[in-house]
């Protein structure tokens, strides 16, 4: 039995003697490639939730099935026969397709369950969405903040966030009492087919990320994925699959990643009592830290000898410092100007574009003004011949009613 004491990320302490009911990793995957990512056009007219893969979207699915299925199969100690995999699925169908291309890689035996779960769906930007419009609702929540900023008709991230974490409550009840029929003998993969900022609710959930964390983090790519996996002291940690390089790449801190390799190798105790807890994030430094390092900072050749970067800094010769900062300066107003010449000669180009139209639509204004004007002689000219022929037939006796008159 699981012990639900829940530790405040989405994780759960527990018994180690029954480690083994518990999933040896969570995989995130986004969706692939769609035709709102190929034109944001497409959301002023399909619904979000209709909006299809595109051809390289199926591809990339998939290609990352393929990807999974290598990660999960490679790395089953002796036996090939004991890993096994269950998926949960937003219901958009972008998701729904991916899932349908990643499957493809994956034997039926080895897929124990599948589930659509609409607490992992994208984040609501409210129905169809204008691009004029969205464009400068989302202008406002850059200024505003991204995670609290509630889409008009839609949701905030702190929405996700909410659902997400409901969601999780759910997931670990049906790992706590075997709703997913994992065999203790197998080892279980749960694979999570989501979205970009679903994916990084969730984690920010799971790790306890604060608000400022989430907002440094980077979207995934189509089809790329996060795998949490379950390290020897029973804590989930990014650290184990994935490199610095890339948690870096996805916009960790450095305690972010410290944090997540000492999930990976911890014990629940050492870790709870040595790992970080971001407490920088919320307190200024204890005094008699400060302290200390005032003290060992004061002599500044003592602090140069023990920072080499800022020894090198120091030994460099003024003028060399002062002309680094000349090129760093020149190079930054090269490219504003390259920049502001670039602009100008778009707006020449899109200047003498609407030019030739305006210069087209008055001579065609200045055509049909002619035109006019030459049928309007005509037509006085048709007049003038048509009274003639009538003042002779009447003089010839004919009358206005087409009958001659009788002498």
């Amino acid at each position: 039995m699981v012990d639900l004491n829940q530790s405040g990320d989405g994780g759960w302490h527990h018994h180690y003697h029954h480690h083994n009911l518990l999933p040896k990793r969570i995989i995130l995957v986004r969706h692939g490639e769609s035709q709102g990512n190929l034109d944001t056009a497409a959301y002023s007219h399909i619904p979000d939730h209709k909006i299809p893969l595109t051809e390289a979207g199926r591809a990339q699915a998939r290609e990352t099935g393929a990807q999974l299925h290598d990660l999960i199969s490679s790395d089953c100690g002796n036996s090939t026969n004991t890993w096994r995999v269950y998926f949960y699925v937003s219901p958009y169908d972008r998701t729904r397709s991916t899932l349908r291309e990643i499957g493809k890689a994956f034997d039926r035996k080895r897929i124990i369950g599948v589930r659509e779960e609409c607490r992992v769906r994208e984040q609501d930007f409210g129905n169809f969405q204008v691009a004029e419009r969205m464009k400068v609702i989302k202008e406002a929540r850059e200024r505003f903040g991204r995670f609290f900023f509630r889409f008009p008709e839609g949701e905030s991230a702190a929405d996700v966030f909410d659902r997400v974490s409901n969601f999780l409550e759910s997931l670990w009840r049906d790992i706590d009492m075997n709703r997913l029929h994992k065999d203790p003998s197998h080892e279980l993969n749960l694979v999570i087919i989501t979205h970009g900022l679903t994916c990084r609710v969730f984690l920010m959930k799971w790790f306890k990320w604060t608000v400022e964390q989430f907002e440094l983090l980077n979207n995934p790519e189509n089809c790329e994925f996060r795998v949490m996996q379950l390290g020897a002291g029973g804590e989930y940690s990014l650290a184990i699959h994935h490199t610095e390089e890339e948690l870096r790449e996805w916009g960790l801190s450095e305690a972010m990643i410290a944090d997540q390799k000492c999930r990976a190798s911890a014990s629940k105790g050492n870790w709870n009592e040595n790992c970080p807890w971001f407490l920088d994030e919320f307190f200024d430094p204890p005094l008699e830290e400060l302290s200390k390092e005032n003290d060992e900072c004061y002599d500044l050749s003592h602090c140069s000898t023990n920072d080499p970067e800022i020894k090198e800094d120091m030994e460099k010769d003024i003028l060399a410092l002062l002309s680094e900062e000349i090129v760093l300066q020149k190079l930054v107003a090269n490219e504003s100007l390259q920049r502001s010449k670039s602009l100008l000669t778009e707006s020449g180009v899109v200047y003498t574009h609407y030019k030739r139209e305006a210069e087209k639509c008055i001579a065609q204004v200045e055509t049909c003004e002619e035109a006019r004007e030459r049928a309007e002689a005509e037509l006085r000219e048709e007049l003038k011949v048509t009274a003639l022929w009538e003042q002779r037939a009447l003089e010839f006796g004919w009358s206005s009613s087409g009958k001659k008159r009788v002498q």
